[in-house]
């Protein structure tokens, strides 16, 4: 197995704050990089997948999971499979959650047969959720697995 660099790690770390976003402590982002280091070399993988510029042509496969979240209200869903049917995304799997007044849903989307990039779909997908009060989070299905595999 490659070794894990210092390099190797700086990405992590970057997308760890990246994907995290508001919510990113010193404490979370190093529990996070410490566990999907132990993870790769356990795994005895290599560090293969570059964090640092994410496209769908470093990963393994073209799917992203979506998780969007804020106070209900009519249209919601309406509006963020809206927003990825204009870019040809193919939702494979979907789970929403009301619990009292809030919304909850969580999207596994395949983006392989879109004409916009990962970047460009989330960037319209956080512009969408801030049109309907939600905070969206999005990553690509194998960030989503490195970091939260246990």
């Amino acid at each position: 197995m490659p070794e894990i660099t210092e390099e190797h790690i700086r990405r992590l770390t970057r997308e760890a704050i990246k994907q995290l976003q508001s919510s990113a402590t010193p404490e979370t982002v190093d529990r996070i990089v410490k566990d999907a280091v132990t993870r790769l070399q356990d795994d005895n993988v290599a560090p293969a997948v570059s964090t640092t510029s994410v496209s769908t042509g470093a990963l393994k496969n073209n799917r992203i999971i979506i998780t969007a979240f804020g106070k209900n209200r009519s249209g919601i869903l309406a509006g963020l499979t809206g927003t990825l049917a204009k870019y040809s995304c193919d939702i494979i799997d979907l789970s929403q959650k009301l619990l009292q007044e809030f919304f909850t849903v969580m999207l596994l989307v395949d983006i392989a047969k879109s004409p916009g990039d990962f970047e460009t779909i989330k960037s319209e997908m956080i512009k969408a959720g801030e049109e309907l009060d939600l905070k969206v989070i999005i990553q690509h299905e194998d960030i989503f697995n490195v970091m939260h595999r246990i």
